[in-house]
């Protein structure tokens, strides 16, 4: 074992190429002895080291940064501090590394933007069979949205109990400012009447448990019954009860009967009972009473039918709804295409602005495990309705608007108030974007950003409907067709007939409507997750390597560097606070203690 005596005043060295100093605990400056051998360094006996033998052998920042630069496996960057090399050099290769960088950050900027659309729709299945589509949801309303036998039996209800004792043809007349509940487009006449009987109302037609004039409650009793609108009910062939499986539900014109509301005609039925065809679908014959016209939407004598999907809220102005006028007189049919869209369960791990949609179940609260886009866009603008004008509609359910029961139903009261933001909830926003031109819409709409479309739903449209006149039964030569002929996309004509036998104004009464499926395949769209997080890892990874030469170790190696710096600045500061810690006590102990005078208190 050989001893190698040092001087303390010779200067560390960098280190030799390939042997970085991250990496080494303890490094060994050049010329000194093998790993062998032990060094031993004297000192005077009287001489007290302040740093440790580590610290005086530790190579500056500087030095660390160029002795990284030359061993760090990223390709390249050695050219920077390499001995030999010019300035001219040493600054081609900084811009070099400079313009690879910015455009490393660009590429990688547009593969981060791209990701954002993590979803992708593509054809799951482009001949899905009809038969296992759930069959939509039927409602059907009246364009008579008052009865004339319900008005008259109210207004003599409201005569008894009115104390200046008024005779119910005065109230019957006073019941027409019932229209405008509707939202009947036209300009309000004699709004100060309407104003005045709604104080009488609130006053005299409230029960003892009711805290204010229930005007769903009147409008309900006011609606023609279901029970007078239908003759007959078919599906797939075969006839049923129509009071059984349609229900009373409430819709954007109000009270209507629905059909499949709760989902019942589900998908995977027998491939015989397909809903193919007009005859195999849901046939309706309807009848509509010309005599107990109290109020009507249009000047037409009919029905308007709503298809949409099971579980959703049949609104026009919130989408998702395929709304059809059918006339009296005329057998219309409306063939039904419905599209399949569907997002995989994976997709819930990923967050709702990502993905853009929203499943069926992740607003309980409000949507009883059923969320759909239209049901959204009708609670947002009910609450709108309720934030501006301080009543509730009495055609929306009370589970869209919290705390309901603090808020009374709207009225006639109320008629200025839903007048004036009229437009303002018919055109409805879920995201806002500077289009030019377009800045007093943008201003004046409803937004509703929390309205996302739906992850999985079926859609439903109705092209190419026709009607068809019915015929007119004639004794002597047998069934006749109307002469009117058939007419297509819900044109109207006249319709009318001439003739003034029983039998001619039956038929103008009644209406058939047939609802089925046009097409036997139907398109099955799925939304997939566009690339798994190993995929953008590679493609990340392929980025780099190609651009800039990066790699896995040698990011390690970087961020080894900055930790270990870092680490060294800490420790550098912890000792320079804590030399002068010791350099006061030193101090402190080094001073004489000086006496301090003793003070005499004498309490009296």
């Amino acid at each position: 074992m050989t001893v190698a005596m040092e001087s303390l005043d010779q200067e560390p060295i960098r280190l030799s190429l390939g042997r970085a100093a991250w990496w080494m605990p303890s490094p060994i400056p050049s010329g000194s002895a093998p790993p062998s051998t032990i060094t031993i360094t004297t000192q005077p006996a009287n001489h007290l080291p302040e740093t440790s033998a580590e610290e005086t052998r530790k190579l500056s920042f500087a030095a660390a940064l160029k002795d990284l630069l030359q061993n760090l496996s990223f390709h390249c960057y050695s050219k920077l501090v390499e001995q030999g090399r010019r300035i001219q050099e040493r600054f081609f290769w900084f811009v070099f590394h400079i313009t690879a960088l910015s455009v490393l950050i660009a590429f990688l900027w547009g593969t981060y933007t791209n990701e954002q659309e993590s979803l992708v729709t593509t054809m799951y299945h482009p001949m899905y069979p009809i038969w296992k589509v759930e069959f939509p949801a039927v409602s059907v309303c009246s364009l008579n949205r008052i009865s004339q036998r319900a008005a008259w039996h109210y207004a003599h209800n409201l005569s008894g109990k009115d104390p200046k004792l008024r005779n119910a043809s005065f109230f019957y007349g006073q019941l027409k400012a019932f229209m405008y509940m509707y939202y009947d487009p036209s300009d309000l006449v004699e709004i100060d009447n309407a104003l005045r009987f709604q104080s009488f109302l609130d006053r005299f037609d409230t029960e003892e448990e009711e805290l204010f004039f229930n005007t769903r409650k009147r409008l309900r009793a006011l609606t023609p019954n279901c029970s007078d609108m239908f003759v007959s009910c078919r599906i797939a062939g075969r006839l049923f009860d129509c009071m059984d499986q349609f229900e009373e539900t409430l819709t954007s014109h109000g009270y209507c009967c629905t059909f499949n509301y709760d989902g019942r005609y589900v998908n995977k039925r027998d491939f015989r009972q397909r809903y193919f065809g007009p005859d195999m679908g849901l046939v309706l014959t309807l009848k509509a009473d010309p005599r107990d016209n109290f109020y009507k939407i249009n000047g037409h004598n009919g029905f308007v039918i709503s298809i949409y999907e099971s579980h959703s809220f049949p609104d026009p102005y919130s989408g998702g709804v395929a709304e059809r006028v059918v006339e009296t007189g005329f057998n219309t049919l409306l063939p039904v295409r419905a599209k399949i869209f569907e997002t995989l369960p994976e997709a819930r791990s990923m967050s709702q602005s990502v993905r853009k949609c929203l499943f069926e179940n992740e607003m309980p609260w409000i949507f009883t495990q059923h969320y759909t886009f239209s049901k959204c866009i009708s609670a947002c603008r009910a609450k709108s309705v309720v934030s501006l004008c301080e009543c509730v509609p009495f055609s929306l359910p009370h589970r869209y608007i919290d705390g309901n029961e603090r808020h009374i139903y709207c009225t006639l009261q109320h008629l200025a108030c839903l007048k004036r933001y009229e437009f303002k909830w018919l055109n409805v926003i879920t995201s806002r974007e500077n289009v030019t031109g377009l800045e007093h819409e943008l201003q004046d709409a409803l937004f509703c950003p929390l309205c996302l479309a739906s992850c999985t739903e079926t859609r439903y449209s109705v092209r190419g409907a026709m009607t068809l006149g019915l015929p007119i039964p004639n004794p002597t030569k047998g069934p006749k067709r109307s002469s009117s002929g058939p007419r297509a996309n819900n044109s109207y004509g006249t319709g009318k007939v001439t003739s003034s036998s029983p039998s001619s104004t039956a038929s103008t009464e009644l209406a058939v409507v047939r609802i089925y499926f046009a097409e036997t395949h139907i398109q099955y769209f799925r939304q997939i997750i566009k690339s798994a997080w190993y995929e953008s890892f590679s493609t990340i990874g392929n980025i780099c390597g190609i651009i800039a030469g990066f790699s896995l170790i040698g990011i390690c190696e970087l961020l080894f560097f900055l930790a270990k710096q870092l680490w060294l600045a800490c420790r550098a500061e912890l000792r320079a606070d804590l030399a002068d810690i010791q350099a006061q006590m030193r101090t402190q102990v080094a001073e004489p203690e000086v006496e301090r005078p003793m003070k005499l208190f004498i309490l009296p």
